[in-house]
């Protein structure tokens, strides 16, 4: 290859290049945690021993896959493949899935400005990793298995076998951990609504088996919810997870009980066991706070929906209804559970891939609008500059990260709530 040529190539695809490049880190990241960190420091453990040999109900299928492929005697060097796996498979497809966005649109000028404030962002996918909850928590595998179905979305929506793998998609999804429904799920929900109302109007052939997907994955969610059980008592089961792992692998002050047993029963809420730990003021102050500091984050996101909206003209209902769905799906989980962290990170992801995703499919209204976005950035260069560095200066709590952001935190601390 002649000099010339490479640097062709160089130039065609910098952005690809330069987005692989900066996620060198994070694969480095994920190795380095894998070797100094070991489940045995949290209580999601109990996610790799419980299946459904116990009962049905949530959090149970990673449970049963490894149960499959696990040694009787399980220590963290037995699992370290395959959670080291799951995290690179998540980073690819990350870089797949925008590069995939980037051949389509022809113009890797529509994604720098998201690209740029979302991986600038504390609840990016980078952040996910860098916070270690990439290790622990199960998003991981949805987010991996989210990524997966937006690279068919984009390329090959319209067979029939894309619904079959879609409807499987998602059914894992929910399998793995029943967050998904209010996590990523409303990503594939409002695409799932952009496909369905071209023009403004309702196609009925992509309507139909979307709404079956969605009835689906709601009557699996009831199912789950209220007819969750084990058939096996909590000491009874403990003792034999104890038996066949070592400290590394199992907590052995997991939070087996307050999952697989008060929060399917004996009173308890059903999707979760939330505790207010110092004042119902806490989360709605955190919440408030963690908003309003993500406000610039969160305004260039949904620029593009809004933008677009209003190029559409009458059809600009279309838009804005996609927008409106992701985040009225996903709002439940901030008052369901405490853990923001991770409400916040999929949150901010589905907000970052959805304009990609709708771009990279020709939408001319969106790639209109992402084409003004650049163009507005790279008119007011220093507003850009100063966006990114204060998204840079947050961060997730340094010892619970899964809690949300430490400015938030702190500061509400300091008001005295």
């Amino acid at each position: 290859m002649t000099l010339d040529k490479t640097k062709q190539l160089i130039v065609n695809y910098r952005l690809p290049l330069l987005l692989l490049a900066a996620l060198v880190p994070a694969f480095f990241a994920v190795v380095d945690y894998a070797y100094s960190l070991n489940n045995g420091s949290m209580g999601t453990s109990a996610y790799y021993f419980v299946g459904y040999e116990t009962g049905f109900g949530g959090r149970k299928l990673l449970g049963t896959l490894y149960g499959l492929v696990l040694p009787e005697q399980v220590r963290w060097t037995h699992l370290r493949p395959y959670i080291m796996g799951i995290n690179i498979a998540m980073l690819l497809l990350f870089a797949g899935f925008a590069c995939q966005a980037l051949h389509r649109m022809a113009d890797d000028r529509l994604a720098i400005p998201l690209l740029a404030v979302y991986l600038a962002s504390p609840f990016s996918i980078l952040g996910w990793v860098g916070s270690t909850m990439s290790i622990y928590f199960t998003e991981t595998y949805t987010l991996t298995l989210t990524l997966a179905w937006l690279m068919l979305y984009v390329a090959c929506p319209r067979r029939w076998w894309y619904y079959v793998l879609t409807a499987i998609i998602a059914v894992t999804a929910c399998l793995i951990h029943h967050t998904f429904c209010c996590t990523f799920f409303p990503l594939m929900a409002a695409l799932m609504l952009y496909d369905s109302l071209p023009e403004g109007r309702i196609d009925w052939r992509r309507a139909v088996p979307y709404g079956l997907i969605c009835a689906t994955l709601g009557a699996l969610l009831a199912i789950i919810w209220f007819c969750s059980h084990m058939n096996i008592n909590y000491d009874e089961l403990h003792n034999s997870i104890v038996a066949r792992t070592s400290e590394d692998a199992y907590c052995r002050g997991s939070m087996i009980k307050d999952y697989f047993y008060l929060s399917t029963g004996d009173g308890y809420n059903r999707a979760g066991f939330t505790e207010w730990e110092t004042g119902v003021m806490r989360l709605p102050m955190e919440f408030v706070l963690t908003l309003a500091m993500l406000l610039p984050a969160l305004a260039v996101l949904a620029w593009p929906w809004v933008a677009a909206g209003r190029k559409a003209g009458s059809g600009r209902w279309r838009y804005w209804g996609v927008l409106a769905a992701d985040v009225a799906m996903t709002l439940p989980m901030f008052v369901m559970a405490t853990d923001y962290g991770r409400w916040w990170t999929a949150l901010c992801f589905t907000l970052f891939a959805l304009p990609l995703a709708v771009a990279s499919r020709g939408d001319k209204a969106m790639r209109e609008a992402l084409m003004d976005m650049y163009d507005y950035f790279r008119r007011h260069l220093l507003l850009a500059a100063v966006i990114v560095v204060y998204l840079l200066q947050l961060h997730p709590h340094p010892t619970f990260p899964y809690f949300g952001m430490q400015q938030a935190m702190r500061l509400r601390e300091l008001m005295g709530f």
